[in-house]
């Protein structure tokens, strides 16, 4: 039995358990959620990971496909079941309860010892014998009664803990250069973690989780980097503005191919198959930037950068400490209000009028303040920090559409002037699909500036004060 689900564990987080089971041949797809499954027997092997369109269709797919979303499932842990069943005689030697046992041994990512699962099934008319038998098999030594399932027990045996590792958290005592080493060490984690992922093209969300580590960096660097040796920032800098760099083209690809049925179908006068030969040249350029980035990612210069960083932050980590030194609490007052008054001062100076860069600007102050608030969590009021990101995540919904609007139109332009440039022309009607989609993009930045007013008086009014104030002491 091969226990399957995301990296992310968005099978487990939605209750799901996804078995490949092979008894013979390809054997079954199975998923069950609160004793309900779903099967679907295989033709031939599967490959993991699979992502949803790379699965069979069957009953298994489809319970599975909504948690998975774009992430593809893969082996969590492989096991081997040896089961036998065994009858309870009465004196008469007639059949009064039947015992389903079974002993589970995990062996893949590592051994454990057997686990062994007895269920109890009475024989009609024989429940008073059932009742006497399951009191022996709990007076016997080594059996109880088993809270969680049989899966829950292999991981727990395996020792794999099925959340994603969380990221060492600051405290209100430690030297803000330390705090702030501790953040982008995990960064620097999350960007190490990924690039399996992104170099095997598992699925899109391994370079996404690597961008965000990498801009969350960034921003940290800009923000609070004057606390580490200004020598370490001069050295890093640069190599993170050319990975954020070198990762952009394959990103921007993949949102595109990800959100190609909801684009199709924003059509009106067009037809979906018009903007077939505009997905060829998606694909192919993907394909390109992919190349370009995997050489990236295995050059000696990545991997002096990930290397050399986190052996610098670690020295930061475990050196001596003063204790004059600014603390983490201090710091993140001081980053948070300074950083508060440039997105307010922004905010304020955006009219209907404003020019495109302004609202672009505001975007990426905005962004800069999220990041920080989300390294600062552990030292600010809980309830407080809550309600700011979600007033903040307001401003920057409609900050994005407005992003999108405008940057989108203006690819769709490039792009329909590479079809026309390449070998062959593409036909009137793609080029008219695209035309239609540019204006729907150019009509959604419009929308976005009108809700921006009203969202930015939102923000900018006394609630979301008063909680920025509470945030911190």
């Amino acid at each position: 039995m091969t226990y399957l689900d995301t990296v992310d564990w968005r099978l487990r987080g939605k209750g799901l358990v996804a078995s490949h089971e092979r008894a013979s041949g390809p054997g079954t797809l199975t998923i069950e959620s609160d004793g309900v499954s779903g099967t679907t027997r295989l033709t031939e092997l599967p490959q993991w990971p699979a992502r949803v369109e790379q699965l069979p269709e069957g009953e298994a797919r489809d319970g599975m496909a909504s948690a998975m979303w774009v992430r593809a499932v893969g082996p969590v842990l492989r096991s081997r079941a040896v089961t036998r069943e065994v009858a309870v005689l009465d004196d008469e030697g007639k059949t009064v309860v039947r015992l389903d046992w079974a002993e589970v041994t995990g062996i893949d990512p590592v051994a454990t010892p057997p686990l062994v699962r007895v269920s109890l099934w009475p024989v009609l008319g024989y429940g008073r014998d059932a009742k006497r038998a399951r009191k022996a098999l709990r007076a016997a030594e080594g059996f109880a009664d088993v809270d969680g399932d049989l899966y829950d027990g292999l991981l727990t045996a395996a020792g794999i803990v099925p959340e994603e590792a969380a990221a060492p958290a600051i405290t209100r005592e430690m030297p803000a250069d330390v705090a702030i080493a501790t953040a982008l060490h995990g960064f620097a984690g999350v960007i190490a973690v990924n690039v399996n992922g992104v170099l095997d093209d598992i699925d899109t969300e391994f370079l996404h989780d690597l961008r965000v580590a990498v801009r969350r960096t960034r921003s940290l660097l800009k923000l609070a980097g004057d606390v580490l040796p200004p020598r370490l920032v001069a050295r890093y800098e640069p190599d993170f503005k050319w990975l954020g760099d070198i990762t952009t083209p394959t990103r921007d690809l993949d949102v595109y191919l990800l959100e190609f049925d909801a684009l199709t179908a924003m059509l009106v006068a067009g037809e979906p198959d018009d903007l077939a030969p505009f997905g060829e040249l998606l694909r192919a350029e993907r394909e390109k930037a992919r190349r370009t980035l995997a050489r990236a990612l295995r050059s000696q210069r990545f991997t002096r950068l990930i290397e050399g960083w986190q052996a610098a932050l670690a020295e930061i980590i475990d050196r001596e400490r003063s204790e004059a030194e600014l603390s983490a609490e201090a710091l993140a007052g001081q980053r948070v209000r300074r950083m508060v008054k440039k997105v307010v001062r922004r905010a304020r100076s955006i009219t209907p009028e404003s020019p495109s860069e302004s609202v672009h600007d505001l975007r990426k102050r905005c962004k800069e303040l999220r990041y920080l608030l989300e390294v600062v969590k552990p030292v600010c009021d809980e309830a407080a920090h809550r309600a700011v990101i979600k007033d903040l995540k307001k401003v920057q919904d409609i900050l994005g559409a407005f992003q999108d609007g405008e940057v989108q139109s203006e690819s769709l332009r490039g792009f329909a002037e590479r079809l026309q440039a390449g070998n062959r022309r593409p036909p009137a009607a793609t080029l008219l699909a695209m035309g239609e989609l540019s204006a729907g993009f150019v009509d959604m930045q419009l929308r976005a500036r009108h809700d921006l007013t009203e969202a930015l008086e939102r923000f900018l009014g006394p609630a979301t004060h008063e909680r920025i104030k509470a945030l911190l002491p």
